[in-house]
């Protein structure tokens, strides 16, 4: 039977390793960096993050995370500090809201690459890192202001370190201690899952490998002591500082959010099917190319093989357990994945005519057939478009995106047809890998535009830049709303009137809200507008969205005009209450 690593395979010269390397350190500089800047911050996450790091910077409360001003407890602290520390660094803008994340981005490129090497070859370990910088999933989060990422490296640095501890002739314990530390941090940015994670991966491996042995000293009470000594210092301060939130972190947050479906995001249990093949795409092609292939040879596979086919599918199926799902809960899993097609790229590369080369060829060819068709209908859409100009100009308005750049990705799925045509016809790996790269290439570079629109349309900096010209001691007032992201252009923190604290999305507000005897002066209930209305001693301007323009018109009365802010938006200036 033929197998992945048929022979005869070639031996990479040191300037070919060399250039490898070189290519996919500038496919992940690429991926990573380019125009970091220039997308405005999206909501609600990027904006609400951002916002929390900003004011963690400004009022230097690094124990307690709080968004305007009230604490926000959902996620610990860590991230937050490390987006404070990039803000202080690089200014309060976009670029360093991100860098942290693309950083951490980094980070997992960087560790996986030099485990691949250690455990496979260069040229193994350069094409994982092409395939995890140019898997969506890995590529959002690297350019977004959001936890996950930062929980990432801390996993998989947890999971590595453990095997590499346990895959020499004696065990070294070193390598357990480093793992521990690694959980420990992970548990520190979000919570008990940074250790429960890398723990349920290594015991379904090491029982599937045959070594459960090894589990006693993954588990060893030193190890254990380590992880508990970096995340209980600042539980137990937290704790002293809101004794509410002993409850909160391990009731609510921790059991709740696994078992029940009370943080309304419940998904039905094959959710992460879709999401996975999606997170992973175009790469999708060549791993369920592949999967059969691995499976038929399971038995010759190495331990670090098994480790990735492990993790990928603990992940996928401890996270469909839980009631709660969100996309970034299966990161990791994602990058075990492209871990497994850069192993099978690695086995193609090394030998053109094996088994592997062929089935890389005949993704290239089934890639060519998705971009073509995929090229081809654009086109029908655009001439469709063409005939009723009214309408596609209505189109690119709206969308601010696909359409607006239309020339440029039809130029593009053309490109990647003809290249994953061209490997196909040529058996040639590197031009495979190229086809492969090309589409998510183009998104951060040549149609980063299109993105920017995108997110424009989706972000609070257009609402910000329409209320800069107020003066600096305006109170700005959100009616029923909370653009999240707002505050943070604008520096300053925000009025939400409201029954509750629902604009703000945080779950340990609302839940603070109902221990606290008194409620804070920048969330006014509906009943208590008109007093704070009357007892302000500045100017307040109040926002209210398209929803809420009428609510806001029957308040103002006929006292001053209610008028748009921004598309989507309405507010009206309201001057200092005159004195009596």
């Amino acid at each position: 039977m033929a197998h992945l690593s048929d022979f005869p395979q070639r031996s990479d010269s040191p300037k070919t390793e060399l250039l490898l390397g070189v290519a996919a350190s500038l496919v992940a500089a690429v991926m990573l960096f380019s125009g970091l800047g220039s997308v405005p911050l999206m909501q609600p996450d990027e904006g609400r993050n951002a916002e929390i790091a900003r004011e963690m910077a400004v009022t230097g409360s690094w124990l307690v995370p709080t968004l305007e001003g009230h604490p926000r407890l959902d996620k610990p602290a860590a991230y937050f500090a490390a987006v404070a520390v990039s803000l202080k660094a690089f200014g309060i803008n976009e670029w360093g809201a991100r860098m942290p994340s693309a950083l951490c981005g980094l980070a997992i490129m960087a560790l996986m690459y030099a485990f691949a090497r250690r455990v496979y070859d260069p040229a193994t370990a350069a094409l994982t890192v092409i395939v995890i910088a140019t898997s969506p999933m890995a590529l959002a989060f690297s350019r977004i202001v959001i936890v996950d990422n930062a929980l990432a490296v801390c996993t998989i640095a947890a999971i590595l370190a453990a095997f590499v501890a346990e895959n020499g002739e004696v065990p070294d314990r070193r390598w357990h201690a480093a793992g521990a530390a690694a959980a420990g941090l992970g548990m520190l940015v979000k919570g008990p899952v940074g250790a429960l994670v890398p723990a349920a991966v290594l015991v379904a491996y090491f029982w599937a490998d045959g070594r459960p042995r090894a589990l006693r000293r993954v588990f060893a009470p030193v190890n254990v002591l380590i992880v508990f000594g970096l995340f209980l210092p600042w539980f137990v301060a937290l704790i002293h500082a809101h004794p509410e939130f002993a409850y909160y972190g391990l009731v609510e947050e921790t059991f709740n959010r696994f078992f029940t479906p009370a943080f309304n995001r419940g998904q039905p249990f094959w959710y992460y099917g879709p999401t996975f093949l999606a997170a992973v795409f175009p790469w999708t092609v060549l791993l369920v190319a592949m999967a059969p292939a691995a499976w038929s040879q399971r038995l010759g596979l190495t331990r670090a093989d098994r480790l990735f086919v492990v993790w990928t599918i603990v992940v996928l199926v401890f996270f469909s357990m839980s009631r709660t799902k969100q996309p970034g809960y299966i990161l990791t899993g994602v990058v075990a994945a492209a871990a497994c097609v850069g192993r099978g790229l690695g086995y193609a590369w090394r030998n053109r005519e094996g088994l592997a080369a062929r089935l890389v060829a005949r993704g290239a060819l089934a890639l060519a057939g998705v971009a073509f068709v995929s090229a081809a209908a654009l086109g029908l859409a655009v001439t469709r478009g063409a005939a009723d100009a009214g309408r596609l100009a209505a189109m690119a308005a709206a969308s601010r995106s696909v359409w607006s750049v239309w020339p440029t990705l039809l130029i593009v799925l053309l490109a990647v047809a003809a290249l994953a045509g061209s490997a196909y016809g040529r058996r040639r790996v590197g031009l495979a890998v190229a086809a492969f790269a090309l589409f998510p290439l183009a998104l951060v570079t040549v149609m980063l535009p299109a993105v920017v629109g995108f997110a424009g349309a989706r972000s609070a900096k257009p609402l910000a830049d329409a209320l800069a010209a107020l003066p600096d001691r305006t109170e700005i007032a959100c009616l029923e709303s909370y653009p999240a992201g707002l505050s943070f252009y604008l520096g300053r923190t925000l009025t939400i009137i409201s029954a509750d604290a629902t604009p703000l999305r945080s779950n340990f507000i609302e839940y603070w809200l109902r221990q606290v005897p008194v409620r804070p002066p920048t969330l006014v209930t509906p009943s208590a507008r008109e007093g704070w209305l009357a007892t302000r001693t500045t100017a307040a301007f109040i926002l209210a969205p398209d929803r809420s323009r009428a609510d806001l018109e029957s308040w103002m009365g006929s006292r001053t005009p209610v008028r748009a802010a921004a598309p989507g938006w309405w507010g009206v200036l309201v001057p200092i209450p005159a004195g009596p």
